[in-house]
């Protein structure tokens, strides 16, 4: 089906004009004196600086600048996929900052944002401003449509390692059982092996839910319990499980190729690095850049467009399969770019640490722009804050999810490719002082909501160059402002407000009991909640518990993925236990990846810790199976309870719940080896 816009091209005297899809009105809209010097295509997404986004990024920009389009991100650190916490409702503020007015097309990735409210109210304001959507991979009513062929993609790898390289015993490690994408997989795999005659008995199929840890297990069921004699070829349904298999492999002295083929699927970077490099299905970023654009240029010239485009992905024919030899590997080069990324960790990490001392001590907020200027070093920053952050009595308060942004904004530091500008007030619908000198550059201009918990401060925006270490940078430099700038705020209310006590008493409780990160208690509020919770309960029939709990694996997320991954694990297991403490339990994070919870539990009996370890490592394991991410996050857990007396030594106990945690960490290394 084609959408047809009934005229060619738009004119100054050209009334509005719309097509109808599936009952949803997609329109293009009126040509208007020009108030910008470049169109702009705004895109709705979160995590930007993963490989598959920031991939598109790539490919959309190079296309949109070559046809004089700029591209305005609206970006979050979550995906809002877990229960919200107020980091979350900080977060999606962002997406308020949108200028429908300003925009000539939008682009949604709906599967990184997993919040419908969001998604609706983005789409709701396009229709109503007559803004063109366009949709990547998840399909939603209305809009045009772009996604990979995963499918067939998948199938002519198959098909390569039949008819290429003749192979006809093939096992398959497929991701999650019931997951869509590994059941396009599964029935790729197995097409092949029906149009080849191929022995399904010969062929095997195992669930490695796309991670290291159940396709090593996998592997282990097949060729250590069962003795399988190694076949011709293993097709993985991704790439980490293909380096899985070949590292399981070649442990126990086999050769890949020469003695098994292996595939892997998506073409993440370790593909290139892992020896032998893996073949491997990579998306055609260009061609999917390339026709999104084009269809925002055909919107624009009111011409017709197809509503749903399919992208094939290329196989890249490498060494794990034999189409290419296995070379030597310059070692040298692969640990210094591993060593470069963890010198640049730290350093960032040493730069977090003294924004957060300077902001903190500042004597006023004038101070604020020298800081951002000198410590993350940004040739294009727009700073802005809400014009009432600062203003007594309110200081601000209320500037949360659908009243988020003031009318008016200050903005107290800009500056555009190195030169900076004095600061200003500007409306809020402005949001950057001098677009147009930001429209000059070919480089995406990137959103952030700046906010503490659910507190929006302001926002800022950034154009960098499209990479990996630009858009963590900025994650880093939000991350830091945003908490330093949240204690900064919370130091001038105390000092305003020192005659309202009950004012202020609420906002040390929200800005100094609470752990940023996690949302949970911190320590201190953690002894405060719970010790005023034993008071209550003195002289009760009751059972005090504690657990403890800690993050499994923190160094070595943080090494191989970034700290970005680091805190998103510790968010989990955060989010993990809030959801298992059915009973009141006060749930905290002391630090790092160290977790307390304690409660009062009138009906205690033996199975309430069973019960509550069960509760908890069910939504560890329901996320990992669905996260998509390359690590699984995992955590040990103690439990220690005693009768309510009147003396409680709770450090003793938390002890005790410790020494038990650590005692489960053992049993569980033992059990993964």
């Amino acid at each position: 089906m084609i959408l047809c816009i009934p005229c060619a091209f738009p004119t100054d005297s050209e009334s509005d004009f719309m097509l109808h899809f599936n009952n949803f009105t997609i329109y293009r809209k009126k040509a208007l004196p020009m108030q910008k010097e470049a169109r702009i295509i705004g895109i709705c997404l979160s995590r930007v600086q993963e490989e598959y986004r920031l991939q598109c990024i790539k490919a959309f920009n190079q296309h949109a600048s070559a046809k004089g389009y700029r591209l305005f991100i609206f970006n979050t650190k979550s995906d809002f996929f877990l229960p919200p916490t107020p980091t979350d409702f900080g977060e999606m503020t962002v997406y308020q900052l949108i200028p429908y007015d300003l925009l000539d097309a939008m682009i949604l990735f709906p599967d990184t944002i997993y919040r419908d409210s969001i998604l609706n109210d983005i789409l709701e304001n396009c229709r109503s401003r007559q803004i063109p959507v366009l949709t990547i991979d998840k399909a939603l009513e209305g809009c045009i449509n772009f996604r990979f062929d995963y499918a067939n993609s998948f199938e002519k790898l198959c098909r390569h390692v039949v008819e290429v390289h003749h192979a006809r015993t093939l096992f398959m490690l497929a991701g999650f059982a019931e997951n869509n994408f590994s059941n396009e997989r599964i029935a790729a795999f197995q097409k092949v092996l029906q149009e080849y005659g191929l022995s399904q008995e010969n062929c095997r199929i195992a669930y490695g839910d796309f991670w290291e840890k159940p396709a090593i297990e996998a592997m282990e069921k097949w060729f250590v319990e069962d003795k399988l004699p190694i076949p011709d070829a293993i097709i993985c349904a991704n790439d980490t499980m293909a380096i899985t298999a070949s590292q399981f492999l070649q442990n126990l002295g086999y050769r890949i190729p020469e003695d098994c083929i292996i595939t892997g699927f998506d073409g993440i970077s370790q593909a290139s690095y892992h020896v032998p490099h893996l073949t491997t299905c990579t998306q055609d970023y260009d061609t999917m850049g390339r026709l999104v654009i084009e269809a925002v240029e055909k919107l624009w010239l009111g011409q017709p467009v197809e509503p749903s485009t399919v992208v094939d992905f290329y196989v890249r024919f490498s060494q794990s399969c034999g189409c290419e030899a296995v070379g030597s590997v310059n070692v040298n080069t692969i640990l210094q770019n591993v060593l470069d990324q963890l010198k640049l960790s730290n350093e960032r990490q040493e730069l977090t640490c003294q924004v957060q001392s300077a902001v903190t001590s500042m004597a006023s907020l004038s101070e604020l722009p020298e800081i951002i200027l000198d410590k993350f070093i940004f040739h294009t920053i727009v700073f802005a804050l809400n014009d009432d952050l600062f203003c007594a009595p309110e200081f601000g308060e209320g500037k949360q999810k659908k009243q988020a942004f003031s009318e008016n904004v200050n903005v107290l530091c800009q500056r555009y490719f190195w030169n900076p500008e004095e600061p200003c007030v500007t409306s809020r619908n402005t949001l950057i002082p001098d677009l147009n000198r930001l429209l000059e550059r070919e480089d995406p201009v990137i959103f952030s909501a700046l906010h503490f918990l659910d507190l929006t401060m302001g926002y800022c925006a950034f154009q960098t160059d499209i990479s990996y270490d630009s858009y963590e940078k900025i994650n880093s430099f939000m991350n830091a402002m945003g908490s330093a700038l949240g204690i900064f705020h919370s130091q001038m209310h105390t000092k305003s407000i020192n005659m309202q006590l009950k004012s202020v008493n609420s906002e040390l409780e929200k800005l100094y009991v609470h752990d940023h990160m996690t949302g949970l208690l911190n320590r201190r509020g953690f002894y405060r909640q719970f010790r005023q919770q034993l008071t209550e309960s003195k002289g009760k029939d009751m059972s005090v518990i504690i657990i403890s709990a800690d993050l499994d694996g923190l160094k070595h997320i943080n090494d191989t993925y970034g700290h970005t991954e680091g805190d998103n694990a510790i968010s989990t297991v955060g989010k993990a236990l809030m959801t298992s403490a059915i009973q009141g339990e006060v749930c905290s994070r002391f630090g790092g990846d160290e977790f307390t919870v304690a409660g009062v539990i009138a009906d205690m009996d033996d199975n309430y810790f069973e019960s509550f370890r069960e509760r908890f490592r069910e939504y560890l394991r329901q996320y990992n199976q669905i996260s998509r991410k390359h690590y699984l996050v995992e955590s040990s857990i103690g439990f220690c309870f005693q009768k309510l007396e009147d003396e409680i030594d709770l450090d003793q106990m938390i002890k005790i719940a410790d020494d038990r945690m650590y005692e489960d960490k053992v049993q569980r290394r033992k059990a993964r080896r």
